[in-house]
């Protein structure tokens, strides 16, 4: 079973806590602050997202996708083709079983969705977990988004 890594973020709206499990290699640690620049950034977007998915769908994760792998020698920053919500993790697109060790399904049977969200990135057949909590939290964040589209 892989240690988790926690790591806090400071952003205009308070911290952001983004949890994973310790990445393997240098190439996936790069990948990893990629993801955490993202998640970092788009934190309210992407809270809003999974509570309305929690709300609709049940326990799951947001899934940001692409379809190509990220160049070897100089990663580019995480830039989603699609963005979806789904609550079976070890059945996305591009992906089989044995792209996933269960972290992110241990995640999705222990996460608090008031709380915390899921978020999933897949570029390529490559995957990445995240559990993520912090300012604005789910609730609020969902309204706040439907506030701005009235």
């Amino acid at each position: 079973m892989p240690t988790d890594s926690s790591v806090s973020v400071a952003t205009p709206r308070g911290l952001v806590t983004i949890t994973s499990p310790t990445p393997a290699s240098r190439r996936a640690r790069a990948r990893v602050d990629a993801h955490r620049d993202f998640l970092a950034g788009h934190w309210a977007e992407l809270s809003a997202a999974a509570y309305e998915g929690y709300r609709r769908h049940g326990a799951g994760a947001v899934v940001l996708w692409r379809s190509e792998r990220p160049r070897r020698f100089r990663p580019q920053p995480f830039e989603p083709e699609r963005l979806f919500y789904t609550t079976q993790i070890h059945s996305l697109p591009g992906t089989t079983e044995a792209d996933f060790d269960g972290w992110e399904a241990r995640q999705l049977e222990t996460y608090d969705p008031d709380a915390e969200g899921l978020v999933v990135f897949v570029e390529g057949n490559g995957v990445a977990g995240y559990r993520v909590a912090g300012q604005p939290p789910p609730p609020e964040a969902l309204l706040a988004a439907r506030a701005r589209e009235n």
